[in-house]
């Protein structure tokens, strides 16, 4: 072709779609950055991850703690319910930790650090895992919280006499004033603090670390036991029996003989020899239902993760399917074992139910302090769908309507302790705000509810007594409320 000359005209369709996809291509360039980019500002500090420990070989205590502490000052860049205030407090806590450095070992460094990560106040920022009988050494005996105070709940054979007895003193501390001096190494509310509580009293390494203790290879115990008579007994401490831990230990599992399994041959429980109430029946069952009436439906959800054979929200989705064939009037929900997992797992299953349920039905939720983060959310759909058919039986749960989670963990790369971080804010009460889109949890746009207060309508907790009898006061009372509305129509 010439200089000059036009192309011919059939290249002209061919430039106009060039020209278009170019176009295009450049619109949805900028359409992706104008979305993205703010979707990406906003997701970042949520799915932030704790950066990854060196691996580093440490010749003394000293050098192996400073490594672990190093390792720990990343919290203030990561961790998100800290305020300025706790941030501050928290770093005059690690610059304290690092002048004693060399002193610490590893109990002592474990509670230095729980110490310092429980300054956030948020209940799932913690060191996880300080229990006596895991990599913390322990006496033979293990505990329980009641209305009436903490009671020996299983022991070695050796110590069987001590079954059914109340805990009065430790180390010649009143157990509340125990258990006040143990509340700064657990964040969130004083009842979860409570709730983990079992886990230091029954290690002497733990205990000491603390200033509780005048050795770490024994503990003194003042009790009130079965028979009405008091005894100070001191009981020397056992080598903690597994590894470093990287998920929390609930006391509560001690209350079910079932979760003694693991325990070595000898041990034994005050209940091992009563009819178990339903609730401590399958403690090693994630999930499992009942019909304690031709129109009630029972669930216990003791962990909101999946479990074999068949995981939670298909197990949920059949057992509501399957009470739908029933003339099904109400339901009791137990959560009072479930401390959380995967919130997505159960949220069909409480908007369902309540669907399930005549305007005349009741829905109770039974709660304790055991009641933990997903569960928490759990609650919160179950008393939003349910309305006013819902009474709330039990204790309350274990943190704070407003709460941080989501995060991960972090292992420090010395002593192995591991601590839970968050990065997610929830808001079961009111629901999260357009205005905390850089804060709340996006899921929770699509899940979340104003679910208002969980406190229990009827508060109650068993005593020592209805324990050891096998009562069960909270679904007790759900059946008292039952036969108050009287007969089915």
């Amino acid at each position: 072709m010439s200089k000059g000359s036009k192309a011919p005209a059939n290249d002209q369709p061919k430039r106009r779609l060039r020209r278009w996809l170019k176009l295009s291509a450049i619109t949805i360039a900028l359409l992706a950055i104008l979305i993205l980019g703010p979707l990406a500002f906003i997701l970042y500090p949520t799915l932030k991850s704790y950066p990854k420990a060196p691996v580093e070989t440490a010749s003394s205590q000293l050098e192996g703690n400073m490594q672990d502490i190093a390792h720990l000052r990343h919290l203030l860049d990561i961790e998100r319910s800290f305020t300025p205030e706790t941030k501050a407090a928290f770093t005059l806590a690690v610059s304290a930790m690092e002048q004693r450095a060399g002193d610490l070992d590893r109990a002592g460094l474990a509670m230095a650090v729980a110490k310092a990560v429980a300054l956030a106040d948020n209940g799932h920022t913690n060191v996880v895992g300080l229990a006596g009988d895991r990599s913390f050494n322990a006496v033979p005996i293990r505990l329980g919280w009641f209305a009436d105070g903490l009671f020996v709940v299983a022991a070695a054979e050796g110590q069987s006499h001590l079954l059914g007895g109340e805990i009065l003193g430790v180390n010649g501390k009143m157990t509340d004033a125990l258990l006040e001096a143990l509340r700064p190494y657990v964040g969130g509310p004083a009842n979860l603090a409570k709730e983990f509580a079992p886990n230091f009293v029954i290690s002497p390494e733990l205990l000491y670390a603390a200033g509780l203790a005048e050795t770490a290879a024994s503990i003194t115990y003042d009790m009130r036991l079965a028979d009405g008579g008091s005894v100070s007994v001191e009981l020397a401490a056992l080598a903690g029996t597994l590894g470093p831990q990287k998920t929390n230990v609930w006391p509560a599992r001690d209350l079910s003989p079932i979760a003694q399994t693991d325990r070595p041959m000898g041990w034994r429980h005050v209940l091992e020899d009563v009819a178990l109430p339903a609730y401590l029946a399958h403690p090693d069952r994630n999930y499992w239902h009942s019909y304690p009436l031709h129109d009630l439906l029972y669930v216990q959800i003791n962990r909101v993760r999946d479990q074999e054979p068949i995981d939670l929200s298909r197990h949920l989705s059949d057992m509501l399917d399957e009470s739908a064939k029933k003339p099904i009037r109400s339901a009791i929900v137990d959560l009072r074992f479930n401390n959380g997992g995967n919130y997505v797992l159960s949220a069909d299953f409480a908007r369902r139910l309540p669907e399930l349920l005549p305007s005349t039905g009741r829905l109770f939720i039974l709660t304790t302090g055991n009641t933990f983060s997903a569960a928490i959310s759990t609650a919160a759909w179950l008393k939003y769908y349910g309305g006013k058919r819902v009474t709330i039986v039990g204790e309350t749960v274990g943190d704070r309507m407003q709460f941080w989670g989501e995060g991960g963990l972090t292992v420090l790369p010395h002593s192995k302790l591991a601590l839970r971080y968050t990065t997610g804010f929830h808001d079961w009460e009111h629901g999260c705000s357009l205005s905390q889109v850089m804060t709340c949890f996006l899921l929770n746009y699509i899940y979340d509810v104003p679910a208002g207060s969980l406190e229990p309508n009827v508060v109650t907790q068993p005593t020592f007594a209805d324990y050891v009898a096998g009562k069960d006061r909270a679904m007790s009372v759900a059946m008292e409320l039952l036969a108050a509305d009287g007969p089915s129509d």
